[in-house]
């Protein structure tokens, strides 16, 4: 810690009593410190002014100094660091004193250890959105959110700093009159045009989620500028390989949103986006899910304030609504009018246009208001304004408002078209695609159609290799190991050996129970390979808790091995009136009664709910189960 007269620190500041030094930079010092009155430990922040180049520049920090204290005072927060005194020590400058956290800052931990589980990160994750979500209601924008700003404290709890102040004069970091906040956690809309709201901070969120979940920065660069070229034109890095415990394609979903480049396309809240990470997730047990959604509901989802202000600082200040006169009357129309409606609901029931909705090319998944309804072709009402999403593998996502009078004709989906490197080990092989030898030699870069399927083979003197892709799939920068025998002649041979079997592995967030054309092959949980017989089969996946059942069919080669992923999970939690009775999801007795205590794990999509009361059963509810959601039922009489 050294001596404080060899660091030219003071012995007293203000009231406290300075222990010893925490940290130094440029632009000040950190000290630990106590208060004699309260005996509580305290850090103190100390400004160098002697390291401020003008006078203006001093004006500029002290001011921040003193607003980080003011915003703190708008704050209240388990996640966020309380400020308890401001002052100025003379000859030493300004300096605030500061809620003391004894652990570790959050980049040392992401950098050097000690390695995290799932739980311990996602925990981190939540309380960080708590805290920002609660500053934006409070109309207050970080700016600068990053690892550096987040201490983790000796029981795991993360703890959100700095709402101001620019603590080091160096390019990472943020100084007088240059780039504010720091370049790899920047939103696009900061970089450009230097001015944000609460999204910006969402973004700079995601980066640091991203981070922290699987220790790469989405948008990696060895200078500045090719930083802020990516952030500000390129998607995300692929994280490979995937991050364990966690979905590669909600991954993807997830991250994709979060850091969009616009910022209406991002999540609504820190909340959300982690709300939606948890999704994804495979490897939480009930309980640790259910505790980290019940830190998640500490301050909800309150609809932020206007922003009136697009001062070019690290922190911002949203200016408060001002209540309007004659509030209960407004809010008793209020109720009315949403009484009346529900009234209308209740009785008219939801009417809509029966329309045909289809694809070019077919087999779209149809989303109406973000909820699945089925796969093109398809029948489907559709009211006024009602939006629909079609997704298929391989294709751009196609976005579709319905209009009065309309009658839509298929809708032709566009293939994404990707950039894509082709290796091989050893390099310098030639390639066939699709049956065309490309010119040049491994690696090699070429434009891949993911709405079709490929065949690609490697082949260099005796060696090669040979693979199928499907709609959606893409080499992803993999590299292709060549193999004697594997030539673009032996391709269409049989295998060498045609009765080797092959095998198909399990992965996702629970075990199923497998029969192969109609023989019972026992229950595989996940991460087992199953050695199966060459050919074409039929499987019957089935799991009494969570409650799944599915059928596919599957090709067999010989040596190879065939991925059998299942779907996420979501908990479900069902409440009755009058009373109480036991829940079944289809069909099957839970053990659970719908006291709304207990959660009960289920695989997202569709299923029907009954509860069985004391005075009878209640009607089928199908419901379309995406994520962790309540259900309310109504027994008979």
């Amino acid at each position: 810690m050294g001596d404080l007269d060899n660091l030219n620190l003071p012995k007293v500041i203000g009231r406290y009593q300075v222990l010893c030094l925490l940290g130094s930079g440029a632009m000040g010092s950190v000290v630990l410190a106590e208060d004699p009155r309260i005996k509580r430990k305290v850090a103190i922040k100390l400004m160098k002014l002697d390291a401020v180049r003008t006078e203006a520049d001093q004006h500029e920090y002290q001011a921040r100094f003193q607003r980080e204290a003011e915003v703190s005072g708008l704050l209240n927060h388990p996640a966020i660091v309380a400020i308890y005194d401001v002052g100025e020590v003379e000859g030493h400058g300004p300096f605030l004193a500061m809620e003391y956290v004894p652990g570790k800052p959050l980049d040392g931990i992401i950098k050097n250890g000690p390695v995290l589980s799932t739980k311990e990160k996602l925990r981190i994750a939540v309380g960080l959105a708590e805290a920002l979500d609660h500053a934006h209601v409070k109309g207050i924008i970080h700016r600068d959110v990053k690892p550096g700003n987040v201490m983790v404290g000796e029981d795991g709890r993360p703890k959100l700093m700095d709402f101001g102040i620019a603590k080091r004069e160096d390019a990472s970091l943020t100084q007088t009159g240059i780039f504010l906040g720091t370049p790899s956690y920047a939103s696009p809309e900061q970089i450009k045009e230097g001015t944000v709201d609460s999204r910006s901070d969402i973004f700079s969120f995601g980066v640091l989620v991203f981070e922290l979940m699987s220790g790469l920065s989405p948008f990696p660069g060895n200078s500045i500028n090719t930083i802020l070229y990516r952030i500000v034109n390129e998607p995300p890095i692929e994280v490979q390989p995937p991050v364990l415990g966690i979905l590669p394609e909600g991954w993807r979903r997830v991250f994709d949103k979060v850091l969009a480049k616009r910022p209406q396309d991002r999540h609504a809240t820190c909340s959300a986006f982690v709300r939606d990470l948890l999704d994804a997730v495979v490897d939480l047990g009930r309980e640790d899910r259910r505790e980290l959604l019940g830190l998640l509901r500490m301050s909800g989802e309150s609809p932020l304030p206007e922003i009136v202000s697009t001062a070019f600082d690290e922190t911002l200040m949203v200016a408060p609504r001002v209540p309007r006169k004659g509030g209960w009357l407004w809010l008793a129309t209020l109720v009315t009018v949403v009484a009346a409606g529900a009234w209308w609901l209740f009785v008219q029931g939801p009417k809509g246009t029966p329309l045909l909705i289809d694809t070019l090319p077919r087999g779209a998944e149809v989303f109406v208001k973000d909820l699945s309804v089925g796969k093109t072709p398809m029948n489907q009402p559709l009211a006024p304004g009602d939006k629909l999403r079609l997704e298929l593998k391989g294709y751009q996502p196609y976005l579709y408002e319905f209009k009065p009078g309309e009658v839509p004709q298929a809708f032709s989906l566009n293939p994404k078209v990707s950039e894509e490197w082709l290796y091989s080990s050893p390099p310098g092989a030639t390639v066939v695609l699709d049956e065309k030898q490309l010119e040049g030699v491994t690696p090699l870069k070429v434009s891949w159609n993911q709405g079709l399927k490929h065949s690609l083979t490697f082949t260099k003197e005796k060696l090669g290799f040979a693979l199928d892709f499907l709609p959606g799939e893409v080499p992803g920068g993999r590299v292709f190991e060549l193999k004697e025998r594997t030539t673009a002649e032996a391709r269409q041979e049989a295998p060498f050996d045609p009765t080797a079997p092959g095998a198909l592995k399990v992965a996702g967030g629970f075990g199923v129970r497998v029969k192969m054309d109609g023989k019972d092959l026992g229950e595989f949980r996940p991460g087992s390979t199953l050695q199966l017989p060459v050919g074409n089969h039929k499987l019957e996946l089935t799991s009494t808790r969570p409650f799944y059942r599915d059928s596919r069919s599957v090709t067999i080669s010989a040596g190879q091995a065939a991925n059998l992923t299942v779907p996420g999970m979501a908990m479900l939690t069902v409440s009755t009136h009058p009373g109480v009775g036991k829940v079944l999801i289809d069909g099957q007795d839970t053990g659970v009664e719908s006291d709304n205590s207990a959660a009960i794990p289920v695989i997202q999509g569709r299923h029907i709910i009954i509860v069985r009361g004391a005075k009878g059963t209640s009607k089928p509810e199908p419901v379309d189960v995406k994520r962790d959601m309540s259900l309310d039922i109504l027994l008979p009489l």
